[in-house]
């Protein structure tokens, strides 16, 4: 059983890798085809360095995607490429990197600007993160804090009382 659900996992990835470098080498050669041959009066140092800079990162998540989806081990099928958590914020790279690409070839440099959603939702998403599992954390010590600040506990209380009237416990 598990064989069919890794086999199903390796065929899914290797479609999504197939459509990730198909869309990305379209997008890409759109870009640059648009930005460099027919509008080449936009050529300048910024353009090519924002370039290089801003879509370095996506084309270094295609690449991890790419050793984690298809393990050079054939005995392995790869890490499920669709997963939640850090897998989504690595195609969000890859998302936000597609949107800058198009839109700057259109409206200019600016848009670069656009970009900057990575790092401010990463921040966003640490601090999150960080607050849940304090919180989380707070609550293994939390209980005793409040035991101690809001009373004893009900066996405390029981014991205490018993021992009040007189009632304690003899032992042999």
């Amino acid at each position: 059983m598990a064989q069919k659900a890794a086999k199903a996992t390796a065929r899914k990835n290797t479609s999504v890798l197939a459509n990730l470098h198909l869309i990305s080498l379209a997008v890409n050669l759109f870009f640059l085809v648009w930005r460099f041959v027919l509008s080449s009066r936009a050529i300048t140092k910024s353009t090519i360095y924002l370039y290089v800079l801003l879509n370095g990162p996506a084309l270094g998540v295609q690449l991890y995607l790419e050793r984690i989806g298809r393990p050079s081990d054939a005995r392995k099928a790869g890490e499920d490429l669709n997963a939640s958590g850090l897998m989504e914020m690595l195609w969000d790279v890859i998302y936000v990197t597609w949107a800058c690409l198009v839109l700057v070839a259109f409206f200019g440099e600016w848009i670069w600007w656009l970009w900057a959603v990575i790092p401010v939702y990463g921040v966003y998403a640490a601090y999150t993160t960080a607050t849940g599992m304090r919180e989380t954390l707070g609550g293994m010590g939390g209980a005793a804090n409040d035991m101690a600040a809001g009373g004893p506990s009900k066996r405390q209380a029981k014991l205490e009382k018993r021992n009040a009237e007189g009632k304690t416990a003899k032992f042999r």
